[in-house]
C-alpha cells in the first residue's frame, strides 16, 4: 500500500517522505485504510484562557466562528489541562497520563541542565525532569496509525527535541514543528532573536504554493498553519486522518494584524475585563482560521465524519508583555503557571458526528481523558494503561458516575511568576493546594467560590487533612518529583 497525495505541495515533501519511510519499514503497512472510520481533528490553541472566547464569557474578544461551533457541539465548563504550562499538558494528551507519572512537569527546555537558570534565587530546588517524551510511551498518534489512520502534526510540538520530533512519535507528516515553545515573531519569515538565541519556525521557507524566495511580507503564522492544514485535509481524500493542529497563538510575542489591533482599540472600555487590543486581535485570528478549517470540512463533506476537539493547553497568561497585561481569566483566579482555576481550567469544545446531543457538560474532565475517549469511540481495546478515563457517555448527553466521583490531581514543583512549587487535588467541589516545602495549604469550595477567594483550610482542618492524605498518596503512587532545600539560598544553610 502507498500514499497517493495527488495535490501535495513541495513545502510538505520532507515531512511526507519521512513519514513514508517510517511507515514502509514496519508491519503497520499491512493495515488498510477504512473510509468509514471518523477523521479526528485536534485544534490546540496555546495559552488561550478559559474566558477568552465569546461562548465562555469574553467581553472584548470576538469569536463568532468558534461560538457557532460551540452551539452545535458539546461544551465542557469544567475541563482542565493536566498542567499549568504547555509541554506537560501536551504530553498528557499524547499519553493519557498525568505529567507527574511521566516526570514531565515543566516545559522542555527548562528541564535541560544546560538551559536551567541560576537556582540560587529560589528557596527550593525543583526536581530534575525529563526533557523529551520517552519513546517507550505509546502515543495517541502511534495507536491511531496502528488502526489505519494517516497522522499529521502541524505547528507547536514542544514535547521533544529534533530527535524526538513528531515523526518519531507516530506522525506520518509534520509541518512547522519547533524545538521551542514560541516563535520569535508571528510574521514572515518567523525568524529572529528571542531569549538570547536565534529562533525560527522550520519548513515554512516557501509560500503556500511551494515557491521559494517570493515576497510574502505580512504573512501571518496562524494563517499559514491553516493553509497547511487545509492541504492535509484535501490530500487525505477518503483516508481517515488524525490532524493535530497546534497553533502557536496566542502565546507571546503578542502580535496581531494592524487592522485587527485598531478594531479592538476602538472597542476598549474601562468596564471590560479584557483590555489588550493586540491580544484580542490574536484571538480573532484564531477564530478566523478555525472558521476556515470548519468551512473546508463542510465543503469536502468531511464534517459528516470528523470528530473535532477544540481546546487550550493551559490557562491564560496574565503577566505583562511590553508593559501590557496580556489577558484576564475573570471570574477565575490567577493564570498560567498557577494551580488556581485560572491556571488549569481551559475551554474545551468537542463535536461528535451525528451526535444528537449538544450543550454544556459540568462534569470535570481532563486532557488525560482525550486518548481513552477516542479509543472508546473507535472501539479499540488494546491500548496502554493510563490515568485518563473515557467521557464518551458525556458526549452523548449521558452521565458518568466514575468521572463525577473521581479525584483530579496536579503537580507543578517549579517556579513561575504566578506561583511557587505546588500540588493540588480536586475532590468533588473541594479544591486544595499544597505549597511544597512550605507546608502551606489552601482549601476552596468551588461550588460557592469559583474565584478561590476564601481559604477555608484553617476553618475546616479535618477536610484539609483528608484531602492532603489523598494528595500525598497520589504523589507517592506516581513517584511525583520532590523539591529540595537549596543550600545556597540565604538562611537555608542554618537549617
Amino acid at each position: 500500500m502507498k500514499f497517493e497525495f495527488n495535490h501535495m505541495k513541495p513545502v510538505l515533501v520532507s515531512g511526507l517522505l519521512g513519514g513514508i519511510l517510517l511507515f514502509s519499514g514496519c508491519k503497520k503497512m499491512e493495515q488498510k485504510f477504512d473510509s468509514q472510520k471518523p477523521n479526528i481533528l485536534f485544534i490546540v490553541v496555546d495559552d488561550l484562557g478559559w474566558s477568552d472566547l465569546g461562548c465562555y464569557g469574553a467581553d472584548l474578544h470576538e469569536t463568532p466562528n468558534i461560538d457557532r461551533f460551540a452551539e452545535e457541539s458539546v461544551v465542557f465548563t469544567n475541563s482542565y489541562a493536566a498542567a499549568p504550562v504547555c509541554s506537560p499538558t501536551r504530553a498528557s494528551i499524547m499519553t493519557g497520563k498525568y505529567p507527574a507519572r511521566l516526570n514531565f512537569t515543566i516545559w522542555s527546555e527548562a528541564a535541560s541542565p544546560a538551559e536551567r537558570k541560576d537556582q540560587s534565587i529560589y528557596k527550593y530546588l525543583p526536581p530534575q525532569t525529563v526533557e523529551n517524551l520517552p519513546f517507550e510511551e505509546v502515543t495517541l498518534a502511534e495507536k491511531l496509525k496502528e488502526n489505519g489512520y494517516l497522522t499529521a502534526h502541524i505547528g507547536k510540538w514542544h514535547i521533544g527535541d529534533l530527535v524526538h520530533f513528531p515523526e518519531t512519535q507516530g506522525f506520518d507528516v509534520s509541518v512547522a514543528a519547533s524545538q521551542r515553545g514560541a516563535p520569535p515573531t508571528f510574521f514572515y519569515p518567523y525568524k529572529g532573536f528571542a531569549f538570547g538565541e536565534l529562533r525560527f519556525v522550520g519548513q515554512l521557507g516557501s509560500d503556500p504554493e511551494g515557491r521559494y524566495f517570493t515576497d510574502r511580507k505580512g504573512e501571518y503564522l496562524t494563517d499559514r498553519l491553516t493553509d497547511e492544514a487545509l492541504k492535509i485535509i484535501e490530500d487525505a481524500g477518503s483516508h481517515p486522518f488524525f490532524l493535530n493542529l497546534c497553533y502557536y497563538s496566542v502565546h507571546t510575542p503578542i502580535e496581531a494584524k494592524e487592522q485587527d489591533i485598531e478594531h479592538f482599540k476602538s472597542k476598549l472600555s474601562s468596564e471590560l475585563h479584557h483590555q489588550n487590543a493586540t491580544y484580542a486581535g490574536m484571538v480573532k485570528a484564531v477564530d478566523d482560521n478555525v472558521g476556515r478549517i470548519l468551512k473546508k470540512l463542510k465543503e469536502t463533506g468531511a464534517d459528516e465524519n470528523t470528530i473535532v476537539f477544540f481546546l487550550s493547553d493551559n490557562g491564560g497568561y496574565i503577566n505583562k508583555y511590553k508593559d501590557n497585561t496580556v489577558t484576564n481569566n475573570f471570574p477565575l483566579h490567577s493564570g498560567k503557571g498557577s494551580l488556581y482555576e485560572g491556571g488549569v481550567r481551559i475551554p474545551t469544545i468537542v463535536s461528535l458526528p451525528h451526535n444528537s446531543f449538544n450543550g454544556k457538560v459540568e462534569t470535570p474532565v481532563s486532557t488525560i481523558d482525550f486518548y481513552p475517549t477516542l479509543m472508546d469511540i473507535l472501539s479499540v481495546k488494546d491500548y496502554p494503561k493510563m490515568d485518563g478515563k473515557s467521557f464518551l457517555s458525556l458526549l452523548k448527553g449521558g452521565t458518568n458516575e466514575e468521572l463525577q466521583a473521581r479525584k483530579m490531581f496536579w503537580h507543578y514543583p517549579h517556579y513561575y511568576p504566578t506561583t511557587t512549587p505546588v500540588s493540588a487535588i480536586r475532590d468533588g467541589n473541594w479544591k486544595m493546594l499544597e505549597y511544597l516545602g512550605d507546608e502551606r495549604l489552601e482549601l476552596y469550595d468551588l461550588s460557592t467560590d469559583l474565584g478561590e477567594t476564601k481559604n477555608q483550610a484553617d476553618e475546616m482542618p479535618e477536610k484539609a487533612a483528608e484531602l492532603l492524605e489523598k494528595l500525598h498518596a497520589w504523589q507517592e503512587e506516581t513517584n511525583a518529583g520532590k523539591v529540595t532545600l537549596n543550600p545556597d539560598f540565604p538562611g537555608n544553610e542554618k537549617k
